[in-house]
């Protein structure tokens, strides 16, 4: 393999999200077009809100009716044992089922419950309510006591919870997002405005490290880096359609539920305009990094099959080397001199499409400190 063929340097302080391989897809089996949940086994449950019902769409591809009979149906969640609970928006209630669709309590709430999650530590269960414009916690034992209330919430309907256990709500008014602390007080995240003035934010989720948001009247879906101040990135959809394919191409009408899977690597979104479940498949893992320290040596997406991104080490000031080793030691790629700098990350682009699919070790060093990240190419 030619190096100037592999080997792409730059110093671009933003690796944007690829579309390698991600596709679009459409169910268009009964009428999801709200909330979405996904159950120990990988089933994924979405609410129908206009006819109060949940949906079950299963890992062998069914789509069925799983509850029916409430009377508008909201953000869903599950607990840690597949109960489901449901925001019954109008009905002013938390209605709690076992995995067999078993009503097993309803909690009244005052107001429209809109969004709801589970606890990262617990089973109690976070929701919001859009009108009241606050966040409760509702306990194993039914006790529903106040997290937050008023202030910049405008219509919360979304509710994520990051790995560190962090809680995220969502205005559907502003577009505006939210780290909620245990004792209530909300610090900005980002406010999502769309370059053709779309303002409605649908449901929120947390999946590989970032906050992913759908805009409903955009149709439109975001991501957004946790960990700083307005960093947001498009990710899909442009004008309203309902065009499968190629992410690049694929069109969205009013997205609103949103959800990964377990793996992170495939993503669920309800279209409210045309009510439909949309999958969208083969996104890579890892895709971009978020306030690492300057110590981190980073590569993404991982596994890939073509491009490979690689942050080197910020904080190793001269000339240092990478090189790629297969399973069995043999070097298949060295690259020397690269200077790195306290200030400026470097960033390389690497075309690996022509190596074997197997097991490989990246290595970066300067004679001082060697970081080493394992790489799968696929």
């Amino acid at each position: 393999m030619k190096k100037e063929n592999l080997l792409l340097i730059t110093l671009t302080m933003l690796i944007s999200l690829t579309s390698i391989s991600q596709t679009v897809t459409t169910v268009s089996e009964e009428s999801p077009d709200d909330g979405i949940a996904l159950d120990s086994n990988g089933n994924v449950y979405l609410s129908e809100f206009s006819a109060g019902r949940i949906l079950k769409y299963d890992t062998a591809g069914e789509m069925t009716v799983f509850i029916e009979g409430l009377t508008s149906c909201n953000g869903i969640a599950f607990d840690s044992n597949d109960n489901l609970f449901v925001c019954d928006y109008f009905g002013q209630a938390i209605v709690k089922f076992d995995s067999d669709g078993n009503q097993l309590a309803s909690y009244p709430v005052t107001g429209n419950a809109s969004g709801i999650i589970k606890d990262f530590d617990s089973d109690d269960m976070i929701f919001c309510t859009y009108d009241e414009n606050s966040i409760y916690r509702l306990a194993i034992d039914g006790t529903i006591t106040e997290i937050a209330s008023g202030g910049d919430l405008n219509g919360p309907v979304g509710l994520a919870m990051g790995d560190d256990g962090s809680l995220y709500a969502g205005n559907l008014n502003d577009a505006k997002i939210y780290r909620v602390s245990s004792s209530g007080a909300l610090e900005f995240i980002a406010q999502i405005v769309p370059g053709d003035g779309g303002s409605f934010l649908g449901f929120i989720t947390y999946a590989q490290g970032s906050l992913w948001g759908t805009m409903l009247d955009s149709h439109e879906i975001y991501s957004i880096n946790p960990n700083g101040i307005d960093d947001i990135t498009h990710f899909a959809g442009s004008a309203e359609g309902s065009m499968d394919g190629d992410i690049s191409v694929a069109t969205f009408s009013f997205p609103s539920g949103i959800l990964f899977n377990s793996a992170g690597d495939r993503m669920y979104i309800t279209d409210s305009g045309t009510q439909n479940l949309r999958i969208i498949s083969g996104i890579p893992l890892s895709t971009k990094d978020y306030d690492l320290a300057k110590n981190d040596f980073f590569v993404s997406p991982n596994p890939t099959s073509t491009i490979l991104n690689v942050r080197l080490p910020s904080t190793l000031n001269g000339a240092y080397s990478v090189r790629i080793m297969d399973s069995l030691g043999k070097v298949v790629f060295y690259h020397k001199n690269i200077t790195g700098s306290t200030n400026v990350d470097s960033r390389m682009e690497l075309d690996i499409s022509s190596f074997n699919n197997g097991l490989y070790f990246i290595e970066a060093y300067n004679g001082r400190s060697t970081f080493t990240k394992k790489l799968i190419k696929l």
